[in-house]
């Protein structure tokens, strides 16, 4: 599960469909008409989670060129200060890919196949980071003539922050990809609230008309857009009412209620996180690695240790199973 609201809908919104007008978009034209014709898959969902384990919002495909596996790796920030070793962390995900792809071969293969590393960012920064690896490297003056002992390679960087609204709906992507990005280009802007809805009414409205097919989508952009403040509960209920009749403005009211459940949900797990702790403090000196278990648990597993720490002499028997 992904742990911020922006990595939710960026991984619903970029379908096959979506990356492929996303490589139309930022790859040379050249290589991105390669993708055209050719069927754009997700990898495996065990093979992004063994690989990728720690990048809950990245998303990687697959496309066969002809008999040629490619793999496009989309790598998604959304932090508000950038990443200067962001060509570091790029080739360590690569790497990683690379090698669960070999563990899932039969025999031993003498190639790899093609990864094509996109970051997609928005941030309230212009992105001023290296793309390029080798420029992360200080070869000083006697080993200059190194440099091609330097790993070479850099990413494709989509900063959203330097695109218009229309330079994003000129990119042809299915329209959930095109909301969701242009979403993104004003959630640091704190002027903008539920204007972007009415800037994009047209386009939520082909989604409103889809009900209930693209119930899922809207569902995604109205709970974004009340976590980001893009517009209040009333506000985006009237602009669904608005473009979508009643069914689409029932959305907005489930979105709401969502949120609501999940907040009362939240509130009785840090209740009983606190709790806990204040119980094993106690048994002893909370460390680091207890207070990280316990941030970690689940609301059965609170229960359990809670019942557990009455009786304990020691914090490892809280936890022993």
């Amino acid at each position: 599960m992904t742990n911020h609201p922006h990595d939710a809908l960026f991984k619903a919104s970029l379908t096959p469909e979506a990356a492929r007008s996303l490589c139309r978009a930022v790859l040379p034209p050249e290589v991105a008409q390669a993708f055209e014709g050719a069927e754009i898959t997700r990898a495996p969902g065990e093979f992004v989670e063994e690989a990728l384990r720690d990048r809950s919002s990245d998303v990687l495909y697959r496309a066969v060129l002809g008999e040629q596996e490619t793999l496009i790796y989309v790598l998604f920030e959304h932090q508000s200060t950038v990443d200067r070793l962001m060509a570091f962390r790029v080739l360590r995900y690569m790497v990683r890919i690379w090698s669960q792809w070999l563990d899932d071969q039969e025999g031993r293969p003498e190639k790899l196949p093609p990864i094509l590393p996109i970051v997609v960012y928005h941030g309230e920064r212009t992105w001023n980071a290296p793309q390029a690896f080798e420029d992360l490297v200080e070869l000083p003056a006697p080993l200059a003539g190194a440099k091609h002992l330097v790993p070479s390679f850099r990413f494709v960087l989509d900063d959203l922050t330097q695109f218009s609204d229309a330079e994003l709906r000129a990119r042809q992507a299915p329209t959930f990809a095109a909301v969701t990005w242009i979403f993104f280009r004003h959630a640091y802007d704190p002027d903008r609230g539920v204007g972007v809805w009415r800037d994009c009414a047209d386009l939520i409205g082909e989604l409103a008309n889809d009900l209930p097919e693209q119930s899922g989508p809207l569902l995604q952009l109205v709970r974004y857009s009340l976590l980001r403040d893009l517009g209040t509960s009333d506000e985006l209920r009237e602009e669904l009412r608005r473009v979508g009749g009643p069914k689409a403005e029932e959305v907005a009211v489930t979105a709401g209620e969502q949120l609501m459940e999940r907040g009362r949900e939240q509130g009785r797990l840090e209740g009983g996180q606190r709790l806990l702790l204040s119980i094993l403090a106690r048994l002893g000196g909370v460390t680091p690695e207890v207070e990280a278990r316990v941030q970690g648990a689940t609301e059965v597993d609170l229960e359990n240790w809670a019942q557990r720490a009455l009786s304990a002499n020691t914090i490892e028997d809280v936890f022993k199973a």
